[in-house]
Formats: C-alpha cells, structure tokens, sequence
C-alpha cells in the first residue's frame, strides 16, 4: 500500500513542478512582453510617480534604462491635477534619473538623481491650486543628487510670463546651501526684462537667506535701462508669491531714451513683495548717488510696479546738482538740503505726469511735469532757459538780471501737460 501511495505521489509532485515550471515561464514571458513595450513601462511607472503626487502625469512616448540607476526619457509630458481642465505642466522632454526605492516607497522618500526638462511650460494658476489642495502639513523638499536643468522654458501667469527660461542647479538637498543659474525674459503689458542672473539660498525652505547677482534691463518702447544689480534679505513663500523682507539693493544702471543717456547709481531697501505681476517695495528706502545730472537723493515711501508704475518718496535733495541750471540767487547761495516730495501713477514708461513739491529755505515749488521731457531738457538746456514744467514757485526774495525782487510768485505754464484735477 505504501509503494502504491509512493508511485501515485511521485507523479502529483511531478505535476506540481511541471505546473510551476510553467507558472514561471509564463511571468518571464509576460515579462519579456512588458520590458519590450517601454510604453507600457513608462506609463506604469508615471503612474506611480503621479499617485505619490497626487497628480495625473501622462506622455506620448517614453524610453527606459535599468541598468545603474534607472532612467526615465518620455516626450509630449502633461501633468494635471484629476479633475482639472489646465495642465500644470506641459513638456517636450523630460528625462528623470531616480531609484526604483523612490517609486516604491510610494512619495515617502523623495531621492531623486537628476531632473532635465526640455521646452517646459508651467502654469502658475493651475500650479498654485494643486499646492492648496495638498495635505496640510511641513512642505517637504526632494533631494537632486546631481541638480536639476531647465532649457527653453515658460512661465505663465495672470498678465505676466517668462520665456526661454533657462536655470542650471547643480544640487537640491533640504538642509544645504542651493545655488542656481537662471536667464530669461520677464514680459507684462508694454514693459520686459531680459535678465541673466546668479541666486543663492542658505537653505531650500521658506524665511531664509537669499541672495540674487547679475544683470538685468527694464526696456519699453521708446527707453531701456541695462543695470547690474546685487540684492539680499530674507525670503518668505506666501500664499500667491513671495516677499523678500529686509531687502538690500544696489544698481548701476543707465538710462536710455533718445539722445539722452544718464548714468545712476541707486541703493533701495525695505520689504518687496511679489504677486502676481506686481512688485510693491513698501516701506521703500531709496538713496541715489550724485553723479552728472542725478542729484544725490535720500528718500523714504512706497513703490508698487505691474502694469503701472505708482511711487511716492519723500526726502532730501542733498544738494542742487552742477549739471543742472543754476538757481538765481539768494537760493544758490544756500547750503542747506532741499526738502522732496515726488509722486508718480502711470506707465512704467514713464510717459505720464508725476508731481514734485521743492523747498529751499522759504522758497516753495509745487508743479507737474512729464519725466522724460526734463530729463531731455537737463540734458540740452541751453536750448531753453526754462524747465517743461507746470506750477508755481514761491519765494521771499529773488535777484534776476542785477534787480532784486521780494515776495516773487512765478507761474510755469506747460501746454503738454494736462491741467490737474480737481480736489
């Protein structure tokens, strides 16, 4: 009975293996199946990514490499959030090198080796909505253990984009220093601002150092000024921007329009804060350096910049410039700073009318002027004795052409600038 039992199991255990034989080349057939349609692989695997994200990432082609350290290379990227019309993303190419241990982990660990994106577009609306709908709790930084690269991208906001968007960050890591490079092409409404830049964090997380070097130039039509510039303070993420608080600014620039080129050098400082296409420094510090035609200026007040330019300072003149017409005596004679109060609300063109009230000593100017036609007649002042202005000065005494005048008002009338408002 035994041998019998013996001799039938010996063929049941025969089958079992054979079964399994068969079981495991039918998962290394399906295998070799799967290896040999990356599509199929690449959508499994940015499936994955996109679930640890919350996100629905898809793409038209895709190659892989599993040798080292595996490797991603798909085209035609769109990442949404489910439910959304609007991509937050779309790219030509990206190509992500990361650890199998990252997808598996499912989003807990975020070690990534490298990240290229070709031709991206980021969307900053869709973006910032898929950010509030994220768990609440500490923002969590990947590490990029060899960096990140941007090349040709797009930045896209309400009134406001960047292109050819270029940015270079060797390496990411959450508790150590990042430093990047980035150029490109600020644009909003009738102004742009090329700009290649160098910038710096103590550390990739809010309420840090930060720290920006390198060229810019703010240009509309009919004027450009290229500066070099080196900012730093302490930048804080806010719920739609950014705000750098204790900010420190210093330019070179130089003004273009025309004919006229005028040289500056200027220091602003205060909190600058960022939405949208909006810049607004408030409280503004500013300090200008008394070269040529610009006066030496030390002024506080607030400064906002979007699709209009709206500024009020007051301060100090510190003194009269040489380059400018001379004052007719007693005011000439005088030492002591002039009192500045100057406002602007309009085009960053700075094509509209700004206001200025003046003192020195008892003497008092109130007027209304288009910038660009001073800074024209600074410029070629022998042509008309008289500034393009529109108001009044006020003094207790004048002396004009050898005869001395008491309790003068004199009146300047500019046709080309528009009478003021009433109060």
């Amino acid at each position: 009975m035994s041998d019998v039992a013996t001799a039938a199991r010996g063929p049941r255990r025969f089958g079992r293996w054979v079964a399994m034989v068969l079981v495991v080349a039918a998962l290394l057939l399906v295998a070799i199946a799967w290896i040999s349609r990356p599509q199929r692989a690449t959508g499994l695997i940015l499936d994955a990514v996109g679930r640890s994200l919350g996100l629905r990432i898809s793409a038209d082609s895709g190659t892989y490499r599993l040798r080292g350290t595996p490797q991603l290379d798909v085209r035609g990227v769109i990442v949404r959030e489910p439910g959304t019309a609007h991509p937050l993303l779309r790219a030509d190419r990206v190509v992500l090198s990361l650890p199998w241990s990252t997808i598996r982990a499912r989003g807990n660990a975020l070690v990534i080796d490298r990240i290229e994106l070709e031709r991206p577009v980021v969307d900053v609306s869709a973006l910032q909505h898929w950010l509030k709908q994220r768990p609440p709790g500490k923002t969590r930084v990947p590490t990029l253990t060899r960096g990140l690269q941007v090349r040709d991208g797009s930045v896209v906001g309400t009134g406001w984009n960047i292109a050819g968007l270029d940015v270079a960050v060797p390496r990411l890591a959450p508790t150590r220093p990042l430093a990047s490079a980035l150029s490109g092409r600020f644009s909003s409404g009738a102004y742009a601002v090329p700009f290649a830049l160098q910038a710096a964090l103590l550390r990739p997380a809010s309420d840090t150092a930060f720290g920006i070097s390198g060229w810019a130039a703010v240009q509309a039509r009919g004027w450009r000024m290229p500066a070099r510039l080196r900012l730093s303070g302490r930048l804080h993420a806010l719920p739609a921007g950014w705000s750098v608080r204790r900010m420190k600014c210093g330019v070179a620039a130089r003004y273009k329009t025309g004919a006229t080129r005028v040289s500056l050098s200027l220091g602003l400082g205060g909190n600058l804060y960022q939405s949208g296409a909006q810049l607004r420094l408030s409280p503004a510090a500013l300090a200008t350096v008394g070269q040529g035609m610009v006066p030496g200026l030390a002024a506080r007040g607030r400064i906002a910049f979007a699709d209009r330019l709206d500024l009020v300072l007051a301060g100090q003149l510190q003194r009269w410039p040489q380059a400018w017409p001379a004052l007719p005596p007693p005011l000439s004679q005088s030492d002591a700073p002039l009192p500045i109060v100057l406002s602007y609300s309009g085009a960053p063109a700075l094509t509209d009318i700004a206001t200025l009230r003046l003192r020195r000593d008892r003497a008092i100017f109130d007027g209304r002027f288009h910038p660009l036609r001073i800074a024209d007649w600074i410029v070629a002042s022998e042509d008309s004795p008289l500034p393009p202005l529109d108001g009044q000065l006020s003094a207790p005494r004048l002396d004009i052409a050898g005869a001395r005048l008491d309790g003068v008002e004199i009146r300047f009338d500019d046709p080309d600038v528009a009478p003021a408002p009433n109060p």
